[in-house]
């Protein structure tokens, strides 16, 4: 067995696992049933259970890797968590992911309005950058669809329509699915480094407090059998990098609480 602390140490340059991969991502999916040329019908609308809702982005390791693969790269220090990884942290049974910034967005109006009181996304970031959708190989993690400040600024401003299962939406459909006293919560790596101007842009895109880290995020891994065949992820956990960091005293399952971490940033609407 192994006792070595893992983190995830993502390159500050912008690129950044499991080869397991969510399904069909939100991203180009229509609405099922219907007669062709059918004006489609409205789908009932969700209720999120504690008004909590959380989304995982789709990181895969690419190519394929088995189990042993995966549990050497742990033990040399090049793994990186994925998609999988989110599903033990948070027991979110997700079967999609989005696959760019409208279906994040459309997912959000999947919702009833005012019902979202604290939306959680999972994901890989930088400074700069965060992922929506991405792969990794032993040497870092890649986004192959992220959005910058700019992007998110930009349409927190001009506002903008987008259409999403066929139906149509404006941003206006997106914000008045949170609560007013609503949380959107960023878990990824380095998004809340100082300036906080990132965060400050989804805060203006959703226009509710936005919350985020100053330094990376660690997924810590339960121990595995050197030269075993399968990945143990049973009781991973995660924490905020600091100093000294071992994930068997810094890390925890209850990654809610980690929002009260002192690396913690808050912008409040």
């Amino acid at each position: 067995m192994n006792d070595q602390d893992y983190s995830d140490f993502q390159s500050p340059e912008g690129s950044y696992g499991s080869s397991q991969q969510p399904g069909t991502s939100y991203a180009g999916k229509g609405a099922k049933g219907g007669k062709a040329g059918a004006k489609p019908s409205k789908p009932k609308l969700k209720a999120p259970r504690n008004g909590e809702v959380t989304i995982l982005a789709s990181f895969v390791w690419k190519p394929a890797i088995d189990g042993a693969t995966e549990i050497q790269l742990l033990l040399d220090g090049k793994w990186h968590p994925g998609f999988v990884d989110y599903v033990e942290i948070t027991g979110v049974k997700a079967k999609e992911s989005p696959g760019n910034l409208t279906a994040l967005l459309g997912a959000i109006t999947e919702y009833k309005e005012s019902s979202i009181r604290r939306l959680n996304l999972f994901t890989h970031a930088n400074r700069t950058l965060v992922g929506i959708e991405g792969f990794m190989d032993a040497a870092n993690v890649y986004f192959s669809n992220s959005v910058d400040e700019t992007e998110i600024a930009g349409h927190a401003s001009a506002g903008l329509t987008f259409t999403y299962k066929k139906q149509n939406f404006t941003l206006d459909d997106v914000r008045s699915r949170f609560a007013k006293d609503a949380i959107f919560v960023l878990y990824g790596c380095d998004i809340a480094f100082d300036p906080t101007t990132l965060l400050t842009a989804w805060k203006d895109l959703f226009q509710a407090t936005t919350i985020g880290f100053k330094n990376k995020t660690a997924f810590c891994p339960p121990s595995q059998t050197i030269g075993g065949k399968q990945f143990n992820r049973k009781g991973e956990t995660m924490g905020i990098v600091k100093p000294m960091f071992k994930c068997g005293v810094d890390s925890t399952r209850d990654w809610r609480s980690l929002i009260n971490d002192p690396n913690a940033v808050r912008v409040a609407k």
